[in-house]
């Protein structure tokens, strides 16, 4: 086996960018859900901050049960199309209908019937993100068994995904306020219809990923045992512990996820109150997958030459030095922030490229230590983590928008900008600095993951061997 592995482990280009599409349309609606839903909250709907943020919280904890129970669900399911393929078919248009419902601002509700309104279409909206969202990860693992092969399918997704986050960024601003000044200046109006129109598109685009990959024939039965349940979590708990690539990964994530995304969370804050011009949030909502579409195939080619980790810990130390210089740096100017962003963004890029890297090589790991192979509950135990980390993220942010004096469509106090910054800038920081400190002692690189695999094989041919009729 070479480092590029085999002709036959190969997967043409097209499959490539087939199997990325459906990260970009994943993508329009994680980075709607990400970028604009605690905005829409507190400043259309009207909801307190800190009542918006533990809504979104709530949902996080919601996937800690939904997540490793999808896992097990994709790991069972056994079709003529495949075990993951088909909830991106059929789940597609399910998950665009949730969306809509989730920026919809009901007219009447208030107080406390508003926020179980919010609370109820998150819950359903990240519930069938997580149908789709969970066996579509996994996939990856099925294209190819080769180490090298999924980093660049990675990569592909890498450049999907931030395609995906640049037209969420663009679009959804533009669409907002076409559709606000026609309806006489309602923003609820407006942000109902951007989210019809990118639903629509993202269900066009899924079904493409759906129509453009494929999984190897199933030659083993769906695995025995209970269906679903509490002891899938129990499962995925066990399996970290004796994971330690997956728990180190686990960990960076939860820091990056937790830390890294104050800064997308605020930047329409702070366009807003700090520059005073909000029309400028735009293009800097653009500048992160923008300069991740130019990344994500130099951090594969990183990878390569030095490995994953690496390429990691370089992400790591490149977004560290960017969010200390926008917290020590005056960020009053348009340009002045779009170039740090850009630099956070070069560091950031890295982030999400070896994450989606570096998870399908730790199934090997588990296979290694286990003897099961569990793409779908190691995906699943991860994106929870992931999305847990953000729900965290949302219900820190509210507290401390609260401590710092915040309040919606005021003009904001001196202080209050100078703690809105710290939250943009020092937090983060220290986010980046400890997915550093968790990264450093990940072990698999080709060579390590090549051993996996040729032990593997080894151990499966000598139980296939006594199990042979004499």
């Amino acid at each position: 086996m070479t480092a590029a592995g085999s002709a036959a482990e190969r997967l043409p280009t097209w499959r490539k960018v087939g199997y990325a599409s459906g990260d970009l349309g994943l993508n329009v609606y994680w980075q709607g859900i990400s970028l604009f839903l605690f905005f829409f909250y507190t400043d259309v709907m009207g909801i307190p901050v800190w009542w918006a943020g533990f809504t979104i919280f709530v949902a996080s904890v919601w996937d800690g049960v939904t997540d490793p129970v999808m896992g097990a669900i994709a790991d069972r399911t056994r079709t003529k199309r495949g075990r993951y393929r088909p909830y991106l078919l059929f789940g597609a248009p399910v998950l665009a209908v949730g969306f809509v419902a989730a920026f919809l601002a009901p007219p009447g509700l208030t107080g406390g019937m508003l926020v179980a309104y919010a609370l109820i279409t998150h819950l359903l909206l990240r519930t069938l993100y997580t149908v789709l969202a969970i066996p579509y990860a996994a996939l990856s693992a099925r294209m190819t068994p080769d180490s090298s092969e999924r980093g660049a399918l990675a990569g592909w997704r890498m450049q999907a995904a931030a395609l995906g986050g640049l037209t969420t960024a663009f679009a959804t601003p533009a669409i907002v306020q076409l559709m606000s000044n026609l309806a006489g200046g309602d923003p609820g109006l407006g942000w109902a219809m951007a989210a019809l129109v990118m639903a629509a598109t993202a269900t066009a685009i899924l079904w493409l990923c759906f129509a453009t990959t494929t999984e190897p024939t199933d030659t083993e039965a769906a695995p025995a045992g209970r269906g679903p349940g509490l002891h899938d979590i129990l499962a995925a708990a066990a399996m970290l512990r004796r994971n330690g690539p997956l728990a180190r990964v686990f960990i960076a994530i939860i820091m990056a996820s937790l830390c890294l995304a104050m800064m997308s969370k605020t930047l329409l804050y702070w366009f807003k109150y700090a520059v005073g011009n909000e029309a400028a949030a735009g293009p800097a909502l653009a500048v992160t997958p923008l300069v991740l579409l130019v990344m994500a195939p130099i951090w594969v080619a990183v990878a390569r030459a030095t490995s994953k980790r690496t390429a990691f810990l370089a992400g790591c130390g490149i977004a560290c030095a960017g969010y200390l210089g926008f917290f020590f740096l005056p960020m009053h100017e348009p340009l002045a922030i779009y170039v740090m962003l850009a630099v956070i963004a070069i560091g950031a890029s890295a982030f999400a490229v070896m994450f989606w890297a570096m998870l399908p090589d730790t199934v090997e790991y588990d296979e290694w230590v286990s003897g099961a192979r569990q793409e779908a509950r190691v995906f699943g135990f991860a994106t929870f983590a992931q999305k847990a980390a953000l729900g965290l993220n949302a219900l820190l942010l509210g507290i401390l928008l609260d401590l710092i004096g915040f309040t919606p469509n005021v003009e904001q106090t001196e202080a209050t900008l100078t703690g809105l910054k710290a939250i943009m800038g020092l937090i983060p920081a220290l986010g980046a600095a400890a997915t550093l400190v968790a990264l450093w002692g990940y072990p698999i690189d080709q060579r390590f993951h090549d051993g996996l695999r040729a032990s593997i094989a080894e151990r499966d041919a000598a139980l296939a061997s006594t199990r042979a009729p004499s």
